[in-house]
C-alpha cells in the first residue's frame, strides 16, 4: 500500500507507535522477545553486510534494560527518530491498533 502522508506525519505516526510500544514494555517486557526476533531473522537476511541501523538495534535491544529500551523509544534524540525508519518492533502493535494511530494523525492533518 502506498502511503499518501508526508514524510512529516510519517514520523510522527511512527513516533506514536513507539510511545504505545513503550507503555507496552513497560507493562509486559517479554513482548521486546518479539522485537529481538525480527531483529535477528532481518539481519540473517543480510547476511554478512549487516545494516548499519540493525546494528544499532542490536546495541539497543542487547545493551540496555526493558525500562532503558521503553524511555530510549519514547525519545526525541536523532538516533530514536532515525531509528524509527527500520524499527524491529513489528507486530508488537495489531494491526488495529497501527491503523487507529494513522487515522489519528491523517484526521488531526498531522
Amino acid at each position: 500500500m502506498r502511503s499518501s502522508l508526508s514524510h512529516t506525519v510519517i514520523d510522527r505516526v511512527n513516533a506514536a507507535q513507539d510511545r504505545r510500544i513503550a507503555s507496552r514494555i513497560r507493562r509486559d517486557p517479554r513482548v521486546l522477545r518479539m522485537a529481538r526476533a525480527n531483529l535477528r531473522r532481518w539481519a540473517a537476511r543480510d547476511g554478512a553486510r549487516v545494516r548499519p541501523a540493525f546494528r544499532e538495534w542490536h546495541a539497543v535491544l542487547h545493551g540496555l534494560n526493558a525500562g532503558e529500551i521503553a524511555d530510549f523509544l519514547r525519545s526525541d534524540t536523532p538516533m530514536a527518530r532515525r531509528l524509527r525508519q527500520s524499527s524491529p518492533m513489528a507486530g508488537i502493535l495489531s494491526e488495529a491498533e497501527r491503523r487507529a494511530i494513522r487515522r489519528h494523525y491523517e484526521k488531526a492533518g498531522a
